[in-house]
């Protein structure tokens, strides 16, 4: 007797959402769970990309300007600034989320989503927007009042950004010139407008600036793998599905021109040992380390990369500039 043929297996159309049982959002009343998850405070990876540009310029502010600031206002101006993400990053996710929820729903990964399930309608998603960006502003008006002319066209490439993904395949690099602005926001900040300072710092903030972007093409890329089949054919833009064929090479040849800019930056701003071994020396090893690891093919360890390595490259560069600062 021939064996009974067993049907195939289906992958089923959308992941099962259940609400969350922990961390912070699992302690909402249920109506404003939606909202957490639209900001994303689940998932605070974002945050800190977000974030740590602010920190780096701060600190790189910190090396330049004399006598050096103390730390105590150094700590003041950076919870102002991790503040300020937390609702400006959730701003940034919830515009995103309400212009790519019929792309969401597109995706399975993305389905879930508080608009794209419609547990969030399109009016109140824009209205939450609003919210949370003027929260954002609050922040802002803490610090100098030179920080609004690097906020604005900041804000502008956040609207820009979800375009982005609809008529180019580089939405990365839009991103990495809006997150990478919060170096110069940072420098401000302290006291240090990079526009009338001489022209080598001005050189080295520029390069800095520019391996920051490099560094968002990098983890960014990592991430937007684990949708690239979806995306293809949901007409998402990226650089994963441009280069899907040649991302490894992508990632490798702009690892190697961050680093680069690293060396560039300190040279120009005559950084010490502990800059350029620390910050330059440990960026280089944490790149080496994820690329070398980061398996491209499975969708849950480019989150896994995602969500870790930022800090693999953030640390060493924080590291290295707080001892140029108070141990040189």
């Amino acid at each position: 007797m021939a064996a009974k043929k067993l049907p195939e297996a289906k992958e089923p159309r959308a992941p099962t959402y259940s609400p969350p049982q922990s961390g912070l959002i699992s302690y909402f009343p249920p109506a404003w769970v939606p909202y957490g998850e639209l900001m994303r405070l689940d998932k605070p990876a974002g945050i800190y990309l977000f974030y740590v540009p602010h920190l780096v310029g701060t600190l790189y502010a910190a090396c330049i300007v004399k006598p050096t600031p103390s730390s105590s206002s150094l700590v003041n101006v950076n919870v102002i600034f991790f503040l300020g993400t937390v609702f400006m990053r959730g701003s940034a996710c919830s515009w995103n989320d309400n212009l790519d929820q019929d792309y969401d729903r597109q995706v399975f990964r993305c389905k879930t989503r508080p608009i794209a399930r419609g547990a969030i309608t399109t009016a109140k998603g824009h209205a939450f927007t609003a919210f949370l960006t003027s929260l954002a502003f609050a922040f802002l008006t803490m610090l100098p009042s030179r920080c609004m002319y690097y906020a604005v066209p900041s804000i502008f490439l956040l609207w820009l950004y979800p375009f982005g993904k609809r008529f180019t395949d580089y939405p990365q690099i839009i991103l990495g010139l809006q997150i990478s602005i919060g170096i110069f926001m940072g420098m401000v900040a302290m006291g240090l407008d990079p526009i009338f300072q001489p022209e080598k710092i001005q050189g080295s903030t520029s390069t800095l600036y520019a391996s920051f972007v490099a560094w968002t093409v990098v983890y960014d890329t990592v991430y937007a793998r684990q949708d690239i089949k979806d995306d293809a054919k949901a007409g998402v833009k990226s650089m994963s599905v441009r280069f899907q064929h040649w991302t490894e090479g992508l990632l490798w040849v702009t690892a190697t021109l961050q680093v680069a800019l690293l060396v560039l930056a300190g040279t120009l701003a005559d950084m010490g040992p502990s800059y350029f071994t620390v910050a330059c020396g440990g960026t280089a090893l944490s790149l080496v380390t994820m690329l070398q690891n980061v398996k491209l093919e499975e969708p849950a360890n480019c989150m896994w990369w995602f969500k870790n390595a930022y800090w693999l490259v953030g640390l060493p560069v924080v590291s290295g500039l707080l001892g140029e600062c108070y141990l040189a």
